[in-house]
């Protein structure tokens, strides 16, 4: 149900009620909202607010707005970005095939940049990801190890030298970080994590394409099997990849 909305951040709220909405698919692909007048009038907002709102929902493509035809709501398989998954995350109990994508997506991505990294890193160029693996080694909480861990992948990215990963990386972590304390239990054993780093580097320092792939997607594999454990859910057992 539709709530009103403090006066604070109200487009910002708005748009997080109507995602909200739409994501858990009350208001399906090809649905319209409310017109704007009975919307603002049950979030007790003004049109201003709430047109802003609409336009960050249509930026994330979860809405078309037409002259004439009002917003209808659009499939965000289609439309939708990467950023999606941050908001989707939450609705997990609805969607658990999520976490399972997500942690294949994870997977894939890990092992191709460990890959590149390994093919194309200058050795005088790892002095980033030593560092990181360092501080791993004095690390002992799960969530920051975890967050480590990422930035461990955040600095392969950096490392490859390809832009478009290190951006598609970075939206991702920031969507991942507001459920830190869910996903750092589905991390591998401490001392797997800091292993796989020295292993991973080690492999990018000899330039092994093949051995630098085969660490990191042995490790990240790992990750997702335990998410499957974990949740009881064998279905979520990770599928297996192409070589």
């Amino acid at each position: 149900m539709l709530k009103p909305v403090e006066k604070q951040r109200v487009a910002e709220e708005i748009a997080e009620q109507l995602r909200s909405l739409i994501l858990n698919g009350q208001y399906p692909p090809g649905s319209k909202l409310p017109p704007e007048r009975e919307l603002s009038k049950r979030l007790r907002v003004n049109r201003a607010s709430l047109r802003e709102a609409l336009k960050k929902l249509e930026h994330l493509g979860l809405v078309r707005i037409r002259q004439g035809d009002g917003t209808r709501v659009t499939n965000f398989m289609e439309t939708g970005g990467i950023e999606l998954v941050q908001h989707l995350l939450p609705l997990g109990g609805g969607r658990p095939e999520l976490i399972r994508d997500l942690l294949e997506f994870r997977r894939l991505f890990g092992r191709e940049l460990a890959r590149l990294c390994a093919a194309r890193a200058p050795k005088d160029g790892l002095s980033r990801l030593r560092a990181i693996a360092d501080k791993a080694d004095h690390t002992h909480g799960a969530a920051e190890l975890f967050d480590l861990d990422f930035e461990f992948y955040v600095a392969l990215a950096a490392a490859c030298g390809n832009q478009v990963m290190l951006l598609l990386i970075n939206t991702v972590r920031d969507g991942v970080r507001n459920f830190m304390p869910l996903l750092a239990n589905l991390a591998g054993p401490q001392d797997q994590v800091r292993k796989h780093h020295r292993e991973l580097i080690a492999a990018i320092e000899k330039g092994d394409v093949a051995s630098a792939g085969k660490i990191a997607d042995e490790y990240l594999r790992m990750g997702a099997e335990l998410a499957a454990r974990m949740g009881g859910r064998p279905e979520l057992q990770p599928q297996p990849l192409p070589e």
